[in-house]
């Protein structure tokens, strides 16, 4: 399978397909982003990583490529519930815009296409307009809103994906123009914006078809780093972090989520990814939580209000963390001389490594028998 990698990011679609089992060859990786492009080349050395604008590519050297697949995770920032929303008007979707141009034009069209993005990507004039070109290119698609919850990763990370195959190729499953929203099989998983999507998202009732214990839960414990106490000092809040208690998703080892992790996390708090509590006092947490709820001035903190909040021994998950909880493999690794902030920037704009690789392995397979996500 010849795989073209575009917004190839830190690899993530690399590893997914890694992952999924296929025969692959990566003919082409393409990153604009000069951190993400170090991580990535540390990572596969070999590869033919073109660090090019999308926007460069023509029509004739899609074809001299002789592509199968197209594994693609287009800029985020125009549909998320936080930017501006600017669609297909925002300039970092040109080179979309200007990708989907390109297919129609091709005389070796690539059979599969993956596609990942954030929840509203759905709801876009961009997404209307990838429908209709691959529509025009006789493909077949299926979209997707998928959490790791649902996988059993306690990881809240929602995203859009769709899957494409061009005819005569069929998909193994009877697949629908709504987007397709599997429930979670773990209740401690499910989530309440997939329980109320809305009326234009599909999702199995519970006990549909499913398998309750097909992704039993693992615990944030499962994905730590085991490493003496001095190696996370570097990561320990500091007294100007500690201010932001009250907005803070503090999570323990037992726990079995953790809230999304974003570009920001590390220098930004609120909404940002959850806070790893290293002591095992749960109980202070929660008493310190309505405290501060009383106060509700955050910067009115006493010094045995530090002291106290230092003895729940908060940090930052470290990157490699992170990592684990968007499931790249063990022997992925960084560059030694990324910081921290560089590190979280780029794994917050990446994405699930083991929901991609499911989606490649439901979006090859041939059979006709039934196929669960």
């Amino acid at each position: 399978m010849r795989v073209l990698e575009l917004y190839s990011g830190i690899g993530g679609m690399h590893c997914a397909v890694k992952e999924c089992g296929i025969s692959y060859e990566i003919i082409a990786a393409i990153d604009v982003n000069t951190t993400a492009n170090k991580i990535y080349k540390h990572n596969f050395p070999e590869s033919n990583l073109m660090d090019c604008g999308i926007e460069s590519l023509s029509a004739t050297q899609l074809d001299e490529m002789k592509i199968d697949m197209i594994v693609m995770s287009p800029p985020c920032q125009p549909f998320t519930r936080v930017g501006k929303k600017l669609d297909a008007e925002d300039i970092r979707t040109k080179s979309f815009i200007h990708l989907l141009s390109l297919l129609p034009r091709l005389n070796n069209c690539p059979k599969y296409i993956l596609v990942e993005n954030v929840k509203g990507f759905e709801d876009s004039e961009t997404c209307l307009k990838l429908r209709e070109t691959l529509m025009k290119c006789n493909f077949t698609y299926q979209e997707f809103l998928l959490t790791p919850l649902q996988f059993g990763i306690p990881n809240s990370r929602l995203r859009y994906y769709l899957i494409a195959k061009r005819s005569p190729l069929k998909f193994s499953f009877a697949n629908t123009t709504e987007v397709y929203i599997p429930a979670a099989t773990c209740p401690i998983c499910r989530e309440s914006c997939l329980q109320s999507a809305g009326h234009n998202m599909r999702q199995l009732s519970e006990g549909e078809e499913e398998e309750e214990d097909k992704y039993p839960c693992c615990l944030v414990q499962d994905f730590l780093e085991d490493q003496p106490p001095e190696y996370f000092q570097p990561f320990m809040l500091t007294r100007k972090d500690l201010k932001r208690f009250i907005v803070m998703d503090i999570v323990f080892p037992c726990l079995q989520k953790t809230t999304c992790f974003t570009k920001r996390y590390g220098h930004f708090m609120e909404g940002a990814g959850s806070i790893f509590q290293m002591s095992h006092s749960i109980s202070v947490t929660s008493e310190l939580k309505d405290r501060t709820l009383e106060l509700k001035n955050r910067d009115q903190w006493s010094d045995e209000d530090y002291q106290v909040l230092s003895r729940l021994r908060l940090r930052y998950f470290t990157p490699r963390e992170i990592a684990n909880f968007l499931c790249f493999p063990a022997t992925y690794n960084f560059p030694q001389d990324l910081s921290k902030i560089q590190l979280y920037r780029t794994l917050g704009n990446s994405l699930n490594v083991r929901v991609v690789s499911k989606l490649i392995q439901l979006m090859v397979k041939e059979q006709t028998s039934h196929v669960q996500v």
